[in-house]
């Protein structure tokens, strides 16, 4: 049987030094202790850069597909991050909160999703998870935004499946480190549901 593959993706400039690298990591401890033969790969979107959405789906929906997003002018890291994306089962999202919502170069890299999900729903099925730290507001409003979005490509996410932190330090907060921990486990295990009972859901069936 596969192991599970997970793709952390850490979304803060400060690395390391981040609370939500931090609190990403919590997670992913956890989902370790519950799947100890996972494969997890951690990147920080900061170190692939990439150029903005072009659009083409507005032009001509057929050329918004993986192929034309990945050259010309679009060349670029995309390429790469798309065959992470796409070897992954679960996707963990950590992010500050810049201005109240997402960071420019993670709304980049969700735009840039958008050739897979454009082209036959390559993102259908996989479960992602999302953790937030801000200094004030933005929190909630940059987990409805991502869990929206990442609901629209096809993409899962379990009860509880969100932490975030905002003011204080993962110290500070237990219950930021609680969601933190049972968001990595309920991962692995909506992960196991889906795996043996596979799609039941449907998408663009028509309405009588």
């Amino acid at each position: 049987m596969t192991a599970l593959s997970v793709l952390a993706l850490f979304a803060s400039p400060r690395r390391e030094q981040a609370r939500s690298t931090a609190l990403g990591r919590i997670a992913l401890r956890a989902l370790r202790e519950e799947a100890p033969g996972a494969r997890v790969e951690e990147v920080f979107l900061i170190d692939h850069p990439i150029r903005p959405c072009m659009g083409y789906y507005s032009e001509d929906p057929a050329s918004c597909n993986p192929r034309q997003c990945t050259t010309g002018v679009l060349d670029d890291a995309m390429k790469g991050l798309h065959q992470k994306v796409l070897f992954a089962d679960i996707l963990l999202f950590a992010t500050p909160v810049f201005w109240y919502g997402l960071p420019g170069h993670l709304k980049t890299f969700l735009d840039r999703l958008t050739s897979l999900e454009n082209t036959g729903k390559l993102l259908d099925g996989k479960l992602a998870g999302v953790v937030v730290s801000a200094r004030e507001g933005g929190a909630i409003p940059v987990i409805q935004h991502l869990f929206l979005v990442l609901n629209d490509m096809g993409i899962w996410v379990p009860p509880y499946g969100f932490s975030y932190v905002v003011e204080r330090s993962i110290e500070e907060d237990l219950w930021a480190r609680r969601y933190a921990e049972q968001l990595g486990r309920n991962l692995v295990r909506a992960w196991r549901i889906l795996r043996d009972t596979g799609p039941w859901w449907r998408y663009g069936e028509a309405v009588e």
